[in-house]
């Protein structure tokens, strides 16, 4: 990731907020499907312009919706989730491997293209940015912080803005997650009483 991202913000490439918007909820958490454990992600942002308003200029002809600053406006704030929406997520391994030290430094590829942009229920995430839009071809990378159960998430993707007919994943974000304490996986004891019915 370029050393010039901040931690806890997103950066949407080439919109006109070039340094990023605050993240303001993420939430990490783990789901065990047929002996597999998945992740789930919910991140919500700042306000677009929380930390510096925009004027539009009405002179000035935009490339795009994405370069225009009152069409951020319009729609106030992102949210990238696998459980706001739909059944989401992502697998991340067998679960008798999973363990913070595998964790550390694994780097996973999820919905990498070419992929189905019009399934989205089909997809690890949902995203609203300018509208419901799609979001694909993510690279999601943890770090462990020395010895404890918290991680630095290094988290890219790219984005589609499907919700005015645009199917070209043209766009990217990237962001990274300071500090997060990760899921962890507790077994209860199955308590077994072998015996005769009456």
């Amino acid at each position: 990731m370029n050393a010039s991202i901040s931690s806890n913000r997103i950066y949407f490439q080439g919109n006109p907020w070039p340094e990023g918007h605050k993240i303001k909820d993420f939430q990490w958490t783990l789901e065990i499907i047929d002996a597999e454990v998945w992740f789930h992600f919910h991140l919500v942002t700042d306000d677009y312009y929380a930390e510096r308003d925009i004027e539009d200029d009405e002179n000035l002809d935009y490339p795009s919706e994405w370069n225009a600053p009152i069409v951020w406006g319009n729609y106030h704030r992102c949210t990238i989730s696998s459980t706001d929406w739909h059944e989401g997520g992502f697998k991340v391994c067998e679960i008798d491997k999973y363990s913070l030290d595998f964790l550390n430094e694994l780097e996973l590829s999820v919905d990498a293209l070419p992929c189905d942009l019009n399934d989205h229920d089909a997809k690890a995430f949902q995203i609203y940015l300018l509208g419901h839009d799609t979001v694909v071809d993510h690279c999601i990378k943890f770090f462990r912080i020395e010895r404890t159960d918290n991680f630095r998430i290094q988290w890219n993707g790219k984005i589609a803005l499907t919700y005015v007919g645009d199917y070209e994943p043209s766009h990217q974000f990237n962001l990274e997650i300071a500090s997060v304490k990760a899921p962890t996986l507790y077994f209860k004891p199955c308590l077994i009483v072998a015996g005769l019915k009456p």
